[in-house]
């Protein structure tokens, strides 16, 4: 967990350095490390397990036609 300077709330860290899951100083009701951590890794589940494609773009195709 970091302790983040210009904003208010943590990033939350976890087994990759560059990806850090927000957690807003209003969303966990215990503000304990313990409880960030948790809270943070769980949004970064529900991100991993229910969000849903709405949108794709392929270009690849379009630059062989050049």
């Amino acid at each position: 967990m970091i302790n983040l300077k210009d904003v208010e709330g943590w990033a939350v860290t976890g087994h990759h350095n560059d990806v850090l899951t927000y957690v807003g100083p209003d969303e966990p009701q215990d503000q304990s490390e313990i409880a960030v951590g948790l809270f943070g890794r769980s949004k970064r589940h529900r991100d991993g397990t229910e969000l849903h494609v709405v949108h794709v773009e392929d270009k690849r195709a379009s630059a062989n036609l050049g």
